[in-house]
């Protein structure tokens, strides 16, 4: 064996065990923490009394474990499937493309946990609901990652398949797939967490099985115990799923040349469109969204315990302006308060493991085990810790908007062309300009770790508004669901995708700006 081959595989086995040696210090960092403290069980249980929990409960917790896992397997499948064939067929045509990605995105601003009830309403409480609450989370991040990874195909290699005339199928196969690839595997990373919080999501609401219900029993009962044990069940899922998924991307070697940076990259999409053409296919989607609208008010007339006309909506928001204002200002003030100590969090974080990348090993298990942890698993362990308050609200976003800005940093902070690092080298420049031209090159991939935070905020605060805090168009949107007042419902989740365009469109524009 030669001695690179040698290094690597002493390196390929040394990172599992670094992070395994950190998940052992860190839980007897716990374990210590709570005997030398002596806080109460209720509000920090030890390891110890969650292992207690896990044996005490061990046959009703098995039962939840499989009737959970089974709803996210279902559920994954089903929006990995969906989101690679609809990018499959964008990436085939320019049209579609422009007529039905801005659908998409106009769509994922939306947080699902606001139109979580209103699916329950309409399809019931049901394994078919949990499993499209999964799917629908799922499904965006892999088609945009697909689609980005179809469309990033280096020209030359299509000019060659087409010198000598290769087929579709083989372009396909020997150009386009494996391009592709690497993207794809990151869109599934990506949504895999995701997955995990749609099923979560539905339980918490409308279930009397599985892990979801299972936690609001324990947080209601206040046993702290048993709540703990319940998470570490579900970061369990979501650490076994995405190792399934790491461990797919490493069998699966596609293009280990390519080259292909995805994930976080603001350059490459291969969907860059004129300025005129965006807007006028974004109102097009907003318009097709307004008339299934109105379509499904007309064609379905029963639906209008849980779909009001346009027009119903238009008039509570008319009729009560002050109200849907100050829900507006309240919501924005908690994801501005959250996000702002997330960003810092994340920004420390990704700096860290840039620019000191034998930290990565440590910091990665955590990352992930806070990645694949639903934010709203979170609110009932604020809920006891803090009570209602504004500082679980900041504390949810901040959990929720905090690892994609670390992601984002991490990987902008090591962008610097190697043509560029030559170039300093040879002038022999500072640290401190070399931090400069690297915060400059990485910038826009921060901005675009900025807009998925923005949109996970989003959910956080909508989630925050529903357990652990008071105020805001989240409580709205709770109000009318449980009063059956649909208009208030929707003028509240109104607000929120206008709330969610303004900022995701902002910083989108701030980002074409930023990216040289």
């Amino acid at each position: 064996m030669r001695t690179g081959q040698i290094r690597r595989a002493a390196g390929d086995l040394s990172r599992p065990l670094t992070a395994a040696a950190a998940l052992v210090v860190g839980v007897a960092l716990w374990q210590a923490a709570t005997a030398l403290t002596g806080v109460r069980t209720i509000l920090l249980p030890s390891p110890v009394d969650v292992v207690g929990a896990l044996g005490g409960h061990g046959g009703a917790l098995v039962q939840h474990v499989a009737y959970t896992g089974y709803e996210i397997g279902l559920g994954w499948l089903a929006g990995v499937g969906v989101g690679i064939l609809s990018a499959s067929a964008m990436a085939a045509s320019r049209r579609l493309r422009l007529a039905v990605y801005p659908l998409l995105l106009s769509v994922r601003i939306v947080p699902l946990i606001a139109i979580a009830p209103l699916l329950i309403v309409a399809f019931g409480a049901t394994l078919r609901t949990r499993v499209l609450m999964a799917a629908i989370l799922t499904f965006f991040p892999v088609a945009v990652a697909t689609l980005d990874g179809l469309l990033s195909v280096p020209a030359r290699q299509l000019d060659l398949m087409q010198s000598v005339e290769a087929s579709t199928w083989k372009r396909i196969r020997h150009v386009r797939l494996p391009n592709a690839v690497p993207s794809v595997f990151a869109g599934v990373k990506i949504a895999t967490p995701l997955a995990v919080e749609g099923v979560l999501i539905a339980e918490f609401l409308a279930s009397s099985r599985g892990l979801g219900h299972a936690v609001l029993q324990a947080a209601a009962a206040l046993d702290t115990a048993l709540l703990f044990a319940e998470v570490v069940l579900i970061i369990g899922i979501g650490l076994a799923l995405f190792g399934l998924v790491a461990a797919a991307e490493r069998a699966v070697r596609w293009n280990d040349a390519s080259g292909v940076a995805s994930g976080f990259g603001s350059g490459g999409g291969g969907i860059e469109t004129p300025t005129p053409d965006r807007l006028v296919f974004g109102g097009l989607a907003l318009a097709a969204i307004a008339s299934l609208w109105v379509g499904g008010t007309v064609l379905l007339p029963t639906t209008s315990a849980f779909l009001p006309r346009p027009t119903a909506v238009a008039a509570s928001l008319w009729a009560t302006p002050g109200l849907f204002l100050r829900a507006s200002v309240g919501t924005l003030g908690k994801l501005a308060a959250g996000w702002a100590v997330g960003a810092g969090i994340g920004g420390t974080i990704g700096a860290v493991i840039a620019f000191a990348p034998r930290a990565r090993p440590v910091a990665g298990p955590f990352l992930v085990g806070a990645r694949v942890t639903p934010t709203i698993v979170a609110a009932p362990l604020l809920l006891v810790w803090f009570g209602i308050s504004l500082l679980s609200a900041v504390a949810l976003v901040a959990l929720a908007t905090f690892f994609p800005i670390a992601v984002a940093a991490a990987s902008g902070l090591t962008t610097l062309p190697d043509a560029h690092r030559s170039l300093l080298d040879s002038v022999g420049a500072p640290r401190w300009a070399r931090l400069i031209v690297r915060l400059r090159y990485g910038l826009p991939t921060v901005i675009a770790g900025v807009k998925l935070s923005l949109v996970s905020g989003l959910s956080g605060v909508v989630i925050a508004e529903w357990f652990v805090a008071n105020g805001g168009l989240g409580v709205l949107v709770n109000q009318g669901m449980r009063n059956i007042q649909p208009a208030l419902t929707y003028a509240g989740v109104v607000c929120l995708f206008a709330l969610g365009l303004v900022l995701f469109g902002g910083t989108t524009l701030l980002q074409r700006r930023l990216d040289w």
